[in-house]
């Protein structure tokens, strides 16, 4: 199949959109919150109040760091007075934020896909970007792997985070431009992707690892390639000697290779981080637990992390508290690699019904062939 024949397929053809945002009145909240500061003799300006579809943020500047102090010691009265146990008060920008996290509503995949900043982000030259997530100000957010070529995922609904990763690849790019390998705890995880033929589905350890080693070798011959054709990088190579396609490996449980060779499994991912980036080769690796990452984290960046069950695991992902503390919808906090700071966003949400529309949509593309040959899979260990 050329390149001209592939039909991507449409995203607002496929994915639900239109997330429906909190509009419930806050005033009888803030009414409270202006009594209860009052009768402690806090004085500031309640300047944002944002609504959110799961979390409610109100952000205070307070007039000095009495009242600043004030504010946070009052935190069991906000959970009283908003009837949470998990609202949360911290200071940023000058501000002190209360955070609610009232709804329980999701941010749609849709919403994010269908979003200007998306279709900017991929009419870039080498662009290759996937959808991390939507914040209160419904600005989405996007890690591009031809400038952030690698990602850790830790905390609690990951794999539901990794099909919106997963379903922003398959419709962004064509069968010619990426290959894509997933590794399952269970076979179950990712097998609805198994008809399509540039997807690669395992759920055996042992396999995985060998994948590992077999890619570390691959950078090696890709770069081999790269100084015989007097290319610095995969791009330049695309554009001047061939076509080289991107290797995209997303593992669902690191910890399932850290079982059967822990050192080496880090040494190989390690490898591939420092490596691979230049030659097209990129690794989004997650685990429920974020203690396996603890020797590799250095090496990645750029990192998401969802709901923990420890302090001590949020640290590890984002070097701050917070993540044990986050709702069961998404949120998520978002280190992009460059900013000290994680964003916190919601993660959209996909459901079986779409990505098998979108499989199906992908399909369509496809004659179908009674006995597949070899796959690639096959033929990347076989080089």
């Amino acid at each position: 199949m050329s390149i001209d024949e592939f039909v991507l397929p449409l995203t607002k053809d496929l994915l639900k959109y239109h997330t429906r945002w909190n509009e419930r009145s806050l005033k009888p909240y803030t009414d409270e919150l202006f009594d209860l500061w009052a009768e402690n003799g806090v004085d500031g300006l309640l300047d944002t109040q944002l609504q959110g579809p799961t979390l409610t943020r109100f952000g205070i500047v307070p007039d000095d760091r009495r009242s600043a102090d004030r504010i946070i010691s009052l935190l069991p009265t906000y959970k009283a007075i908003f009837n949470r146990g998990d609202v949360q008060v911290y200071r940023a920008d000058g501000h002190i934020y209360i955070d609610v996290p009232w709804q329980t509503d999701q941010v749609y995949l849709g919403d994010i896909l269908t979003d200007s900043e998306f279709e900017d982000a991929q009419s870039f030259p080498h662009a290759i970007p996937v959808a991390i997530g939507m914040d209160i100000y419904r600005q989405s957010y996007f890690a591009d792997l031809s400038r952030t070529p690698h990602l850790l995922v830790a905390g609690a609904g990951r794999t539901a985070f990794l099909h919106g990763i997963i379903i922003s690849l398959l419709l962004s790019h064509i069968p010619e431009e990426i290959e894509i390998y997933l590794c399952g705890q269970r076979r179950s995880e990712f097998d609805r992707y198994a008809p399509i033929p540039y997807c690669q589905i395992s759920s055996d350890p042992a396999e995985e690892m060998a994948l590992l080693e077999d890619l570390n070798a691959e950078v090696d011959r890709r770069y081999a390639a790269l100084y015989e054709s007097r290319c610095r990088s995969i791009y330049d190579y695309n554009r001047k000697a061939g076509m080289m396609k991107h290797l995209i490996v997303i593992i669902e449980e690191f910890a399932n290779l850290n079982a059967i060779g822990k050192r080496h499994a880090a040494n190989l991912l390690i490898r591939l981080s420092e490596m691979a980036s230049g030659c097209g080769i990129h690794v989004i690796a997650a685990s429920e637990k974020s203690v396996y990452f603890r020797p590799i984290r250095d090496s990645f960046p750029a990192r998401v992390c969802l709901r923990t069950d420890t302090v001590a695991d949020s640290y590890v992902m984002v070097d701050r508290k917070g993540a044990e503390k986050l709702g069961k919808k998404g949120m998520l906090y978002y280190l992009d690699g460059s900013s000290q700071t994680p964003f916190l966003l919601q993660s959209g949400s996909v459901t079986t019904k779409e990505i098998k529309a979108v499989v199906a949509a992908i399909m369509d593309n496809f004659e179908e062939v009674e006995e597949k040959g070899p796959t690639f899979w096959d033929k990347l260990f076989s080089r």
